[in-house]
């Protein structure tokens, strides 16, 4: 990649110094001296903030275009990138920097193996092979292919490749018409959907899964966001969908037999993230209660003291910004019993997934009925003593009403423009469960607006889908807890 030269000359294009540029994403000038001219490597979370102050898209940053431009990218022998998938078979792609190709093309390496491997995926496939013997077998249908042979199929079709001797070499080209960067609607999720896939591919933990975990996480193993699943649980019982990408699968079966099922499921899955297995836990078809009980298990779970909050990534119309909704899923009221030292929690996990997305100062906003405080109205008040609180590398604010949160014009008419919060809030605090989730559904379902969900408060991103949530909704959550796993809250 020459991601440093294209922050370079893009800094450059709009006059933006490197002290500068520097500064914005609080880093030294060294270090993007390193990354321009050395080829230092970015950080995904990094890279969108970059891309956030030099106005332009991840793509151009990686690979000198927009996203959806149309070019000519040359790659030399030296620059092709390997990608691991398969234990017998060597990829290389040959196409590696080419913004939102439909096309994958690879050199790929079978090694002989008497085990044959199936899989599918929506598209075409086109092999050529170059040397060896190549057996292919397509819809159950068997192929002898010698060196200059070709063969073209619908890969939605169950097959396999294998070697007939010691290795076969092969051109492929793999066509998807699917791709999810081109789905996003918007461009800040595109950009999520890249940062995703640049970075290097993460292992999740799937307690007792379902067709939609699996669907989604097939979906994050084809576009590299990915690399293995451990899904725990019953093998009997779990989706045949599996078996698409059968070598990224680990099963770790557990007996099904007792009434303790899904608690021995969701105790060997915390226990999978405790030993390193996976960076980030997914829940299947398991009791909510059983699974957040041994999450939060003071003993042998995953928790960190602080209370778990859904934190919901949107990039919503006419505002140019990620925007941020907690929590409308998890906890009921923002502040327990009056006490505003339990509201810190939801704030910072929200705060530290806006930071993982390039935000480099998150603003805050509290919302309520209006601007003003009022004892008859006790969530402004809460919302009042937020805001005066020291908050590290944000800033906070409250009570400020939805449209003085978000849009400029509005806080002209009111008067608020020394306000650094009003107008510009990256993310929203909702005082209750219902609010948010009203606003949750009337963004995602009645504006038709993308969206990501992380569950915060553990050791890694945990990751709740519903079965109303779209494809999109639920790879765009494995993207966003992806990137998540690999930024440092600490810097």
């Amino acid at each position: 990649m020459f991601t440093g030269e294209n922050i370079k000359k893009i800094r450059i294009d709009r006059n933006i110094s490197r002290r500068k540029l520097a500064e914005s994403i609080e880093k030294d000038e060294l270090y993007l001296k390193l990354v321009e001219e050395e080829g230092l490597e970015v950080s995904v979370s990094d890279l969108l903030k970059i891309a956030n102050i030099l106005d332009t898209d991840v793509s151009s940053l990686i690979d000198g275009m927009g996203l959806y431009e149309k070019g000519v990218v040359i790659t030399r022998e030296d620059s092709r990138v390997r990608v691991e998938r398969k234990t017998r078979l060597d990829y290389e792609s040959l196409a590696p920097h080419y913004s939102g190709r439909h096309v994958e093309p690879f050199l790929v390496e079978i090694k002989e193996n008497d085990i044959v491997e199936y899989s599918s995926h929506e598209g075409e496939e086109f092999h050529y092979v170059m040397s060896g013997v190549l057996k292919i077998s397509v819809d159950d249908k068997e192929y002898i292919l010698n060196p200059g042979d070709t063969i073209y199929f619908d890969s939605s079709f169950p097959h396999a490749l294998s070697a007939v001797g010691e290795k076969v070499n092969i051109l492929a080209a793999i066509y998807n018409g699917a791709s999810m960067t081109h789905m996003a609607r918007s461009q800040k999720m595109a950009d999520l959907i890249q940062g995703a896939k640049i970075q290097k591919s993460v292992n999740i933990v799937i307690v007792i899964p379902n067709n939609h975990a699996i669907d989604a996480v097939n979906r994050a193993i084809e576009e590299l966001v990915v690399a293995n699943a451990y899904i725990v649980g019953n093998p009997e019982k779990f989706p045949v969908q599996y078996k698409n990408y059968i070598d990224n699968y680990k099963i770790v079966p557990i007996d099904p037999e007792g009434d303790d099922f899904e608690f021995r499921c969701a105790e060997k899955g915390v226990a999978l993230i405790k030993s390193d297995h996976g960076q980030m836990l997914m829940k299947g078809n398991i009791n909510t209660a059983v699974f957040m009980k041994s999450i939060l298990n003071k003993e042998h779970g995953i928790g960190t003291g602080r209370r778990l909050s859904l934190v919901s990534i949107f990039e919503l119309p006419k505002l140019n910004r990620f925007i941020i909704l907690t929590d409308p899923g998890i906890n009921p009221e923002l502040t327990l019993k009056s006490d505003i030292s339990t509201s810190k929690d939801i704030i910072i996990n929200a705060i530290d997934v806006a930071k993982s997305l390039g935000i480099t100062r998150p603003k805050v906003a509290v919302l309520d009925a209006n601007e003003k405080t009022s004892e008859k109205i006790p969530t402004s008040i809460f919302a009042k003593q937020l805001s005066e609180m020291k908050w590290n590398g944000a800033d906070v604010y409250g009570p400020l009403s939805y449209d003085l949160a978000l849009y400029e014009e509005s806080v002209k008419e009111k008067g608020l423009t020394g306000n650094i919060v009003a107008g510009k809030a990256d993310i929203l605090i909702v005082p209750h469960l219902a609010g948010g989730n009203f606003l949750y559904k009337a963004w995602a379902m009645t504006m038709s607006a993308d969206v990501a969900n992380v569950v915060l408060g553990a050791s890694v991103p945990v990751i709740i889908t519903s079965r109303s949530d779209s494809d999109m909704t639920k790879f765009l959550s494995l993207c966003a807890s992806a990137v998540y796993s690999a930024y440092n809250p600490e810097g």
